[in-house]
């Protein structure tokens, strides 16, 4: 009767290893696509500032955090997420003082910084913060202006 089907034993004994064979090498192609598609989600994320999906985003209903500190001396740490409830994922810093000031930025464990941001210059935060410090450069008083969402 399989052999009017146009089939061998052997095929049907060598059936399961080729299935086996066949399902491992589409494992490894799918295990290959989804590290592609992680790589251009990281390009595409790094390149236009999208913070990652575990991150809530920004909701229109909650007001921003506007605040202004002045620093002279030791630096203030500002606890973002603690004051928004989250950690802001958008919006901007401006040194309205006549000093440079340095500023820190962390998110988990990842502290950068000194970052130099001069009088009258604003940075636009297109990265996940939780928290940030902020210090004088040693030329006095400096004050600085931060819009966070």
């Amino acid at each position: 009767m399989l052999n009017l089907l146009g089939l061998k034993q052997e095929d049907l004994a060598n059936l399961p290893g080729r299935l086996q064979e066949a399902l491992a090498a589409l494992r490894e192609d799918m295990a290959c696509l989804k590290d592609q598609l992680g790589a251009v989600q990281r390009t595409l994320e790094y390149e236009f500032g999208r913070p990652r999906r575990d991150l809530q985003g920004h909701d229109p209903a909650r007001m921003p955090l506007i605040a202004q500190v002045q620093v002279e001396g030791e630096a203030r740490r500002i606890d973002v997420t603690g004051l928004l409830g989250k950690p802001a994922t958008r919006g901007h810093i401006v040194n309205i003082g006549d000093a440079k000031a340095r500023l820190w930025f962390t998110f988990g464990p990842q502290r950068v910084g000194p970052y130099i941001l001069l009088p009258a210059a604003a940075l636009e935060l297109s990265f996940a913060l939780e928290v940030l410090e902020v210090s004088d450069a040693g030329e006095g008083p400096a004050v600085v202006q931060f819009l966070l969402q």
